[in-house]
């Protein structure tokens, strides 16, 4: 019995890997085609044809918007370092194609086929790591070799130790500070390779720990099977990266005549590079608003696409991808698990969106034909002004060919010649009379036409300006309950986001306490050791002091023996030269004693003989 349960656990926990491995392949399987970047980002942006790079994206962003910096922050995966925006549409523009700065338009984004981490260059040094987006004609050949130069304006920088702070936006450093730190980095050539694909890794998870001294969080990718921003829940990284099949039919709904527009208002330019790249807000939202007008004034710069999904094949994934709202996530909002509630109430309002640009169509086709018959009745005018035209021609001929017949017959057929003649003149006019006649009521009609074709468009707009009016409202007021959902969210991930970087500044403060502990406690040490090499120096210099003493003391001693010596030496010396002197004087004396005996001796026998 306990051999057939483990059997049957087996084959279970053998289904449930099969399931999940079957469904990750599906969802990277999944293609999608430019009209799918065309589609979901019409909404958050305005698409520009430009001359040089084809279909360009705008975004609708705030004054501050810089790719891989605003809104958004870096996470470590198995590919490296992951940008996560949180924008709606940051699944597409940081993840495919290339960013590029144009001096007129600002920030535009142009497509691509492949998905990679973040497509942006790194460097390191002083502390810093920096990175910017890499432009459209840079290989990653040359982002490894270092041959290309991107703008220092492009640069961002931030330290070390916050590079995967959720909040790293607080951090950046500011831009007049930006060129002396980059002066002082370098490149990093650091990349990650699967599938024969080369990506840009970035920093690597063991440098970032040495810095930080905290372990690194590496995250794995988990593919969804619909377009949005990307999530984190527990160690996965939730992205939807389908690959891009190349199409020849995909083009925008809505495109901008990049060339048109700029040449129409020379002063509304969107991109300010003395700022930093920058963008002018108001100038962007002008774009856009004229982009999305259906103002007739604007057909030489917009061009719409109404009939652009005639030739595909399929519409790819398109059922089961989430309803988008129709404004820009706005806002520095770090990255958290999706949030469902903004989701569930849309489909109404596409419902209403997609009646409103059905009845939009109707009435620009409506007009279409309008146009049409109007150019039709003018060809038809055009053509009764030639017909006149070439009656009077006719009539002339006629008038000079009498002439001639007259010069030329009798005054009898002369006569009749005139008077048929006259007749013939006579009917010639009552025709042109009539003709113009006809012409003037004509006029009059297709004026009265006009007028009331007028009337009615007029009518019409107001009616549509009531019923977008009421659109608008509805949408406002929508808009404006996502967005107090979205507040209240924000609120509770601000106060979430402040706690844990409450409890990671407690955390390291608490490191670094400990830290100035354990450096307290080595100094410490290293002051006894210090003291008790000290002491032991001075006790050696005692002893040196106390031995040099009693060496000095000994030599003292034995100077004094030697002097002692010396001087009994020398009182040896004075006594035996004292007893010399007083054996010499007694010699002396004996001597001089015994010649003066002996004088004496020799003088008394001379008195003897004196004597007699």
């Amino acid at each position: 019995m306990r051999r057939f349960i483990q059997y049957t656990k087996l084959c279970c926990l053998a289904l449930l890997v099969t399931v999940a491995v079957s469904h990750k392949a599906a969802a990277q399987d999944d293609e999608i085609t430019f009209q799918d970047f065309y589609d979901e980002l019409q909404q958050y942006g305005t698409w520009l044809d430009d001359p040089e790079y084809g279909s360009v994206w705008v975004p609708d962003a705030d004054q501050d918007f810089k790719p891989y910096a605003t809104n958004g922050h870096w996470v470590m995966t198995e590919y490296g370092n992951t940008w996560v925006s949180d924008y709606d549409w940051g699944w597409a523009p940081f993840h495919y194609g290339r960013w590029r700065f144009d001096d007129y338009y600002g920030w535009e984004w142009i497509p691509g086929y492949e998905w990679g981490p973040a497509w942006v260059d790194w460097r390191s040094g002083d502390g810093y790591y920096g990175w910017a987006p890499l432009g459209p004609d840079v290989s990653l050949d040359a982002a490894f070799g270092n041959d290309y130069s991107i703008p220092e304006d492009y640069w961002v920088f931030a330290p070390q130790a916050y590079i995967n702070s959720p909040v790293i936006y607080n951090y950046y450093v500011p831009r007049p500070r930006i060129v002396n730190i980059f002066r002082r980095t370098n490149i990093i050539n650091n990349f990650y390779t699967r599938n024969s694909r080369r990506y840009i890794a970035g920093p690597r998870a063991f440098d970032i720990e040495r810095v930080t001294r905290n372990r690194v969080q590496v995250y794995n990718i988990n593919n969804l099977n619909r377009p949005g921003r990307l999530s984190i829940r527990n160690n996965d990284l939730n992205v939807y990266r389908p690959q891009v099949r190349r199409v020849d039919y995909a083009r925008p709904g809505r495109v901008v005549n990049a060339s048109a527009y700029r040449n129409a208002n020379p002063n509304f330019r969107i991109g300010d590079r003395n700022r930093g790249a920058s963008v002018n807000y108001q100038n962007a939202a002008r774009l856009a608003n004229i982009a999305r007008s259906n103002d007739a004034a604007n057909r030489n710069v917009v061009r719409i696409n109404s009939n652009r999904n005639d030739n595909r094949p399929y519409n790819n994934n398109r059922d089961n991808r989430p309803n988008q709202p129709s404004f820009p996530n706005q806002g520095n909002r770090p990255n958290w698990p999706d949030r469902q509630s903004d989701q569930n109430g849309n489909n109404s309002w596409q419902r209403r969106q997609q009646n409103q640009n059905g009845q939009q169509l109707s009435d620009q086709q409506r007009k279409e034909a309008e146009e049409r018959r109007q150019q039709f009745e003018q060809r038809r005018q055009q053509q009764q002004t030639g017909d006149q035209q070439r009656q009077q021609r006719d009539w002339q001929r006629q008038q000079v060919e009498q002439r001639s017949q007259q010069q030329q017959g009798t005054p009898q057929q002369q006569g009749n010649d005139q008077q048929q003649q006259q007749r013939e003149q006579q009917r010639r006019d009552f025709e042109q009379r009539r003709q113009r006649g006809q012409q003037q009521t004509e006029q009059q009609r297709q004026q009265a036409d006009q007028q009331r074709e007028q009337q009615r468009q007029q009518f019409e707009q107001r009616r549509q300006q009531q019923q977008a009016d009421q659109q608008r409202q509805q949408g406002d007021q929508l808009r404006q309950q996502q967005e107090q959902r979205r507040q209240q969210q924000d609120q509770q991930q601000a106060q979430m986001r402040q706690q844990a970087e409450q409890q990671r500044q407690a955390q390291a403060d608490q490191q670094r306490q400990q830290q100035d502990q354990q450096r307290q406690q080595q100094d410490q040490q290293r002051q006894q050791r210090e003291q008790a090499e000290q002491q032991r120096r001075q006790q050696q210099d005692q002893q040196r002091q106390q031995q040099d003493q009693q060496r000095q003391q000994r030599e003292q001693a034995e100077q004094q023996r030697r002097q002692q010596q010396d001087q009994q030496r020398q009182q040896q010396e004075q006594q035996r030269q004292q007893r010399d002197q007083q054996r010499q004087q007694q010699t002396e004396q004996q001597r001089q004693q015994r010649e003066t005996q002996s004088e004496q001796q020799r003088q008394r026998p001379q008195r003897g003989d004196r004597r007699p």
